[in-house]
């Protein structure tokens, strides 16, 4: 396959070589991060969703902050790994993350770390910091 500066990330037979799946791991880390933050929203707040499931969910969180903070937080799961899948992808095709992407994640993970030190946040550092060094 072909990549923007028209070198290959594929050995002769049509592989992905080892090197892009050695470095092929940041996407996947972030994906990791948001399942564990979106398994963790569903254990926590079980209690949460088993009320909003019996009332048929819908409209039954709008104005009630103890059910709001619940669905943020299994929404933020899911985006954090959409977002893992998105950076996996564009890792597996050999290319670059855009460094406005790394500037992006580290802005957001030092938002939540200043915010809320004793939380999750640290988990996102090891892909900023792979984001910002792609050999690693």
């Amino acid at each position: 396959m072909r990549i923007p500066d028209g070198s290959s990330n594929r050995g002769s037979w049509g592989k992905t070589d080892r090197l892009t799946l050695v470095k092929r791991w940041i996407g996947r880390w972030i994906l990791g991060v948001g399942v564990v933050h979106t398994l963790f929203g569903l254990v926590v707040f079980r209690g949460t969703w088993q009320t909003l499931w019996a009332e048929g969910l819908f409209n039954t969180v709008n104005g009630q902050p103890e059910r709001e903070f619940p669905v943020w937080f299994l929404s933020a799961g899911i985006l954090t790994m959409l977002f893992g899948s998105l950076v996996d992808w564009v890792e597996g095709q050999g290319w670059p993350v855009p460094r406005s992407v790394a500037w992006g994640l580290l802005g957001m993970t030092v938002l939540i770390l200043v915010i809320m030190p004793v939380s999750g946040g640290w988990l996102l550092l090891p892909a900023v910091m792979g984001l910002f060094n792609p050999r690693t």
